[in-house]
């Protein structure tokens, strides 16, 4: 594979991880608004009305801040495809964000809690594959890139 296939499957490979991003946004947006029948049946009054808000709010953060991620994945995107390495720092910034966060589910929530929980489930192993599929042809692709200036 050429150097300039590379940096070109890396930038495609950040485009297709920043649509997923901006997907997840859209998700947890609406995802949030059913949080609160779910959690009303799996807990008490005095529990949903401490946890509710903290719950919601939680998932509403998570649709923010996926949006600058997404937007800037896109972005750098561009100019990894140039083979600029200011966007292959951003990039590898947000690619290695994207890896943490499945890790930071599992430590946070712990193995049982997937068996009960498919979503779950099926978002982490969705986010650590677009964590991959943006990390690993950046890495390739570093040699690729233009001189410092």
């Amino acid at each position: 594979m050429t150097a300039r296939n590379r940096l070109l499957l890396s930038a495609r490979c950040l485009t297709a991880g920043g649509a997923f991003l901006a997907a997840a946004a859209v998700f947890h947006f609406f995802a949030a608004h059913h949080i609160a029948p779910i959690l009303r049946r799996a807990v008490d009054a005095r529990t949903f009305a401490f946890l509710e808000p903290i719950v919601s709010f939680t998932f509403l953060l998570n649709a923010v801040l996926l949006l600058p991620l997404s937007f800037t994945t896109l972005y750098g995107a561009a100019g990894v495809r140039r083979g600029e390495r200011w966007a292959w720092w951003i990039s590898i910034a947000n690619a290695l964000t994207v890896v943490a966060l499945p890790c930071l589910l599992l430590y946070s929530m712990g193995l049982g809690y997937f068996a009960d929980a498919p979503l779950f489930l099926a978002g982490a192993l969705s986010i650590t594959a677009a964590g991959l599929l943006m990390l690993l042809p950046l890495v390739r692709a570093r040699r690729d890139l233009l001189p410092p200036a």
